[in-house]
């Protein structure tokens, strides 16, 4: 394992611009990232597809992760220089004083959110100006904004950094992808979708442009980070750091087949994958429309974040390293398990 290059991958991705609508950098990163060597097609609302050319396959299966983190847009203009925001994301509203950046003038701001009560938060960017016509002048009405000015670091055990979630997916799939054998009898395609965090995955897309170059997979593993306990002491949490990959049995938006679920749970313990195992009550990413609208079965890994949809996030070293074991165990194992992969189509 060179954990030194995949933790370097996870770094380099994290720290890309890209809030919901603005995922380029990161998709233009995953390109020169994977090379020459695999074929990538970018649908009209940047979902990129990524798979190397294979003569003989037995089975198909896709890693999907999202590319887009939080971010915020101009709402209005306030005379006193403010700018009141529109959150692209479910911000917290109990942020405060955290920077932003405003692209395309790379203008900075600081974040602030003010609660009434009884009504929904309010949020603000103060960028230094003293009018709305000096505010307009440095960010835009069309501009992005997202959190800037958060570094990452690693201990001995732990990684903090920016938009994990779902950068730590993203580098999960495009390091095992990059480490596949082109020997293997599976063949796995990497998807990369966009506009998670505002609810607006293009998803409809996706399967179209996927059956049109007859990419069509067997099975469909959703890679995301989950909420991790955040009070020191807690013990309520719903998966904890440090304790494994998520083998999440069943989401808001999709229950995979107990079979499926069974799998799973037996490739961790064939490749001695530390991991724990839950049932999400809330909460959800893109698993539920792909797997339904593909008609196959589909199965959500999460590794647990601390901090989620926050500046800060912190997750564990050994829970990202299990990620990528876990990817590459379902890859090897799949075509060769007693599951018939017809049966999910």
């Amino acid at each position: 394992m060179n954990e030194k290059a995949r933790l370097q991958l996870l770094k380099t991705m994290s720290e890309v611009f890209g809030p919901s609508t603005m995922e380029d950098e990161v998709i233009a990163f995953i390109q020169k990232e994977l090379g020459s060597g695999f074929k990538t097609v970018l649908t009209g609302h940047k979902n990129l597809i990524a798979w190397q050319e294979k003569d003989h396959y037995e089975c198909t299966i896709v890693f999907q992760a999202h590319t887009d983190e939080l971010g915020v847009r101009p709402y209005r203009y306030l005379s006193n220089g403010y700018i009141e925001l529109t959150p692209t994301g479910g911000i917290p509203g109990i942020l405060n004083n955290h920077l932003v950046k405003f692209v395309p003038n790379d203008t900075n701001g600081v974040l602030l959110i003010r609660n009434t009560q009884g009504k929904r938060p309010r949020f603000f960017a103060d960028v230094g100006a003293a009018s709305d016509q000096e505010a307009l002048e440095m960010v835009p009405r069309y501009a992005n904004g997202a959190f800037t000015g958060v570094s990452f670091e690693e201990s001995k055990t732990q990684l903090k950094g920016k938009s994990f979630d779902d950068r730590a997916g993203c580098a999960a799939i495009v390091y095992t992808m990059k480490k596949w054998s082109e020997l293997s009898k599976t063949r796995i395609i990497g998807v990369f979708t966009a506009r998670e965090e505002t609810g607006n995955w293009p998803v409809t897309e996706l399967y179209r442009a996927m059956y049109e170059l007859d990419l069509i997979p067997d099975l469909i593993v959703n890679v995301e980070c989950c909420p991790a306990e955040e009070i020191p002491g807690d013990t309520e949490g719903v998966a904890s750091v440090g304790q494994g990959i998520v083998l999440v049995h069943m989401d808001a938006s999709y229950e995979p087949d107990p079979n499926l679920c069974r799998f799973m749970s037996n490739v961790a313990d064939k490749n001695s994958i530390k991991s724990q195992h839950i049932a999400v009550r809330a909460g959800s990413g893109e698993l539920g429309r792909l797997a339904l609208g593909f008609g196959v079965g589909g199965y959500p890994l999460t590794i647990p974040c601390r901090y989620m949809h926050q500046p800060h996030s912190v997750i564990s070293k050994l829970d990202y390293n299990a990620c990528i074991d876990m990817i590459a165990g379902i890859a090897e194992e799949y075509g060769n398990s007693d599951l018939q992969v017809k049966s999910f189509k």
